[in-house]
């Protein structure tokens, strides 16, 4: 096996969220014989207030700034040496082979270097478990990519540079999905390497209630976003400017529909230098005649 390096994020703010970091962490060193491949593990903690006990193998950082999920992940890659490394929330349970799974697709197919594992439970990626196949590539969130655990291998460091730290909660998957497809790099959705997603045990703890947009005139949706049902945005203002920030950067929502939609009609186009053209607007609005997606709402993009 390959030298694995393991990030877990975590914002321990009682037992009940310790005992999830310490089953997170059991999990993974049970899922595998590692032999002399035991992974590099590093919590990174969020709340500076509080001091556990892990494993000795774990190693804790504690850094001395605000948190951003982009923002500790570097910091993860810059404290870490693994030939690969996991980005994860502490509310995972891993599975028995999950990475040897990974290894496996690796060994056939050099050329991957971005692997999600799967969580049955979730319907879309339950579908492709379902097809039979032993991976699938695509950019779809939740469907082939969840940012609750992702491995990369850290030579794609070299070609995205690092992650963007303005996102630092809200949208950090699709910025990552996003950022491997402007790069034509496959993102890869293994099915036999399986982790268990608790789901938001500490946002839920937290609260969101709190940031509820309360002044919409500050925060203003399009009468095109709020025919599509997305007032949602204004129930947390971290969602909302989650949202402008991603459609700033990569597009609305039906610029990156139809490239999706190009690319699954003329998948050999499906390199660099075509994907990063792809998301030049006016290219862009050419591609809803070639895949018939239309556009009722002006693209936002940064070029």
């Amino acid at each position: 096996m390959s030298k694995l390096s393991v990030i877990i994020l975590s914002y321990t703010i009682d037992d009940e969220i310790y005992q999830m970091n310490c089953r997170a962490i059991d999990s993974l060193f049970a899922s595998e014989e590692w032999g002399d491949e035991e992974p590099e593990v590093l919590l990174i903690e969020s709340n500076r207030k509080v001091k556990y006990t892990y494993d000795s193998r774990v190693r804790v950082l504690v850094p001395d700034e605000k948190f951003g999920f982009h923002r500790f992940f570097n910091i993860g890659l810059d404290n870490t040496s693994g030939e690969y490394v996991a980005f994860c929330n502490n509310d995972i349970v891993f599975k028995k082979g999950w990475w040897s799974a990974i290894q496996k697709v690796k060994a056939q197919h050099p050329k991957f270097m971005c692997f999600s594992p799967v969580d049955s439970s979730y319907p879309m990626m339950a579908e492709e478990i379902a097809k039979g196949k032993e991976y699938t590539i695509g950019w779809e969130n939740k469907r082939h990519f969840a940012a609750w655990c992702f491995v990369w291998e850290r030579k794609v460091f070299k070609t995205i540079g690092r992650f963007d730290e303005t996102f630092d909660f809200y949208s950090a998957d699709d910025d990552e999905l996003q950022t491997l497809h402007y790069y034509a790099i496959p993102n890869v959705l293994v099915t036999g390497s399986e982790v268990k997603h608790l789901s938001q045990v500490v946002t839920k703890k937290v609260g969101i209630n709190k940031y509820a947009v309360t002044d919409k005139e500050k925060y203003p949706l399009s009468e095109y976003e709020i025919k599509r049902g997305w007032t949602w945005l204004w129930d947390d203002v971290r969602f909302y400017v989650a949202y402008q920030r991603e459609k700033a950067k990569w597009g609305n929502h039906w610029m990156r529909k139809r490239v999706n939609q190009f690319l699954e009609k003329y998948p050999w186009l499906n390199v660099r230098p075509i994907t990063k053209l792809l998301y030049n607007r006016r290219v862009n609005l050419f591609l809803a005649q070639l895949t018939r997606v239309a556009d009722s709402s002006p693209v936002v993009f940064e070029e």
